[in-house]
């Protein structure tokens, strides 16, 4: 079956929108998890403190903001995961509709 090159050209654009919304939502995805992974070390380095000096009173403050920290940045990857997730969807949808020409 074949499409009108108009149709084609506004579901290719349409394409190339979702790959570049799914591009940013992997950038944003990554930075994510680089912040929760500087979360989790410096989780274990006050740890590691603590265990060390048993002062776990001069390091509570610390140790609540890192983990709010990482709970925000994995609530971010939820995020990002739920986005790419839709976005790969619809590229998929999109892929079957320029390859039948619909």
């Amino acid at each position: 079956m074949s499409v009108d090159p108009e149709v084609l050209v506004e579901m290719l654009k349409e394409r190339l929108l979702v790959v570049q919304q799914m591009s940013a939502a992997q950038s944003w995805n990554l930075l994510n998890r680089q912040l929760a992974g500087g979360a989790e070390f410096e989780i274990q380095r006050i740890e590691q403190e603590i265990a060390a000096t048993g002062d776990s009173h001069a390091f509570g403050h610390v140790i609540d903001e890192a983990h709010e920290r990482l709970k925000e940045a994995r609530a971010g990857m939820a995020t990002c995961d739920a986005q790419c997730a839709a976005l790969e969807r619809r590229l998929e949808e999109l892929d079957r509709c320029i390859a039948t020409g619909r």
